[in-house]
């Protein structure tokens, strides 16, 4: 993946190999700074260590803050504040995935505004300053590195909350940082951006610019997750997805999200451990099919890549949801909501909830949310392991990191330990296979620009990790 530098608003985004040499004018002009990441991510993936050698060079003073984790809380953006307080910090590097960056958009604001992370997400406090936040993005699936979200649990409460914070000043997206990320967060990170591109061309807010973004996103992911999956060193494989995510993020940040994650968010607010991504790919196939039936035109732009027979029209909604969910086991993800303590005899509860929390937050949805339909979204989010759309039982494969020349085989062979029941199915892999890399002539000729002028002159100085 070449290298450029991606501009929007006042967010720089770096990417390609080396890209975190272009943070080094941005961060040389603090003094102190708190780097801010999760548990692993930032060591296996040699981006820490990098950021220090850095820091170092650049003779800044740096603490380190580890404590977040998936599904962050408002307790953990407060650990962040204080943290940054007591470094007397002047910025925040965040180096991580979506929870991470998220949480240091959040201590950011509440740092420079005041008070506490609840005042934000339950008190209706609006942020009135930020401190500058820098981010090294270690997924594909977000987009915070370039849009100006937040997401965190309230602790107590059962909820999960989003709320708009704050801009990265400048982030990075290097593929070379991605080769470590998991199967089954290269699956999940994967789907976040592509629910994000489904999602925000089908709002009731989307408009022209976000659409050609949303089917450029597709395009790429259905093109090269599979690839990524296959052979996880695969940097060019890591570039088009990082690069297909910030896209998808810049959907999301014109004509947001609806449906999929605004249920996704009730369900991990109830339980934490249930990992964004995977929520979203449970929910998500039955919820295209409501969408695409209320947008069958923007609905057949920007899934033709996943089905090119899916016209635009009502009648093909559930083509596009079983298009959907054959692309989803194609890649090996076969969970359901049971895998995660939900019950199905918690169904009528966990409707009742979702209207309840999602009363008066539906305007984005192009469609009216019934107690049926969520009941119906929510139901069919529990056909999980060894479940078949005929109700028949299959053998299913936790996704690994596949290799070989073709996915399906290659994700039989490496996870046959992991066979889950007795009858043997193999989910086609129809997506993506003939699909061209474009550039859409939107990001060239509306606000994107690459500028090989923003990078240092001399990027090999930067010692990166091989």
């Amino acid at each position: 993946m070449e290298r450029f530098a991606l501009r929007y608003g006042s967010t720089v985004v770096y990417m390609g190999e080396g890209a975190l040499s272009g943070l080094q004018r941005h961060l040389g002009a603090h003094r102190r700074i708190l780097i801010v990441k999760g548990r692993r991510s930032a060591e296996e993936s040699g981006a820490l260590n990098d950021a220090l050698e850095v820091v170092q060079r650049l003779g800044i003073s740096a603490e380190t803050y580890s404590g977040i984790s998936p599904n962050p809380t408002d307790s953990m953006v407060d650990g962040i504040v204080e943290a940054v307080r007591a470094h007397g910090a002047e910025a925040i590097l965040a180096i991580g995935g979506g929870s991470v960056i998220d949480s240091a958009k959040f201590a950011a604001v509440i740092a420079c505004s005041g008070g506490r992370a609840d005042d934000y997400l339950l008190g209706g406090r609006t942020p009135s300053c930020d401190m500058p936040v820098y981010a090294v993005n270690l997924t594909h699936g977000t987009g915070s590195e370039i849009d100006r979200y937040s997401v965190a649990n309230v602790e107590g409460k059962g909820l999960k909350i989003g709320l708009e914070t704050t801009y990265p000043r400048a982030s990075a997206d290097d593929p070379r940082y991605l080769r470590s990320l998991p199967a089954d967060q290269t699956i999940y990170t994967g789907l976040d951006a592509l629910y994000h591109a489904l999602e925000s061309s089908t709002s009731t807010e989307t408009n022209r610019m976000t659409q050609t973004l949303a089917r450029e996103a597709v395009e790429l992911i259905a093109r090269w997750l599979p690839a990524a999956l296959r052979s996880p060193g695969d940097l060019e494989a890591r570039g088009n997805l990082l690069y297909a995510a910030a896209v998808a993020g810049i959907a999301i940040d014109n004509s947001v999200t609806h449906i999929v994650h605004l249920l996704e968010h009730v369900l991990s607010g109830i339980n934490p451990r249930l990992p964004h991504g995977a929520g979203l790919a449970m929910l998500g196939p039955r919820c295209i099919r409501y969408t695409y039936a209320a947008r069958p035109i923007e609905g057949a732009l920007v899934m033709r890549a996943l089905d090119p027979g899916l016209e635009p029209i009502p009648e093909h909604a559930e083509r596009a949801e079983e298009a959907l969910r054959r692309f989803q086991e194609s890649l090996g993800f076969d969970e359901g909501l049971s895998d995660y303590g939900f019950s199905e005899g918690e169904l009528e509860g966990l409707r009742a909830r979702a209207m309840e929390i999602l009363r008066g937050e539906t305007g984005l949805v192009p469609f009216e949310v019934t107690e049926e339909i969520v009941g119906d979204i929510i139901s069919s989010a529990f056909r999980g392991r060894g479940d078949c759309a005929d109700g028949s039982r299959a053998i299913r494969m936790r996704a690994g990191p596949a290799t070989g020349r073709r996915g399906i085989i290659s994700i039989v062979l490496l996870n046959f330990g992991y066979i889950m029941s007795s009858h043997l199915t193999t989910p086609e892999a129809t997506a993506s296979s003939n699909l061209g890399m474009r550039r859409s002539t939107a990001l060239m000729v509306a606000f994107v620009t690459s500028h090989t002028d923003l990078w240092p002159s001399s990027p090999q100085s930067l010692s990166m990790n091989e």
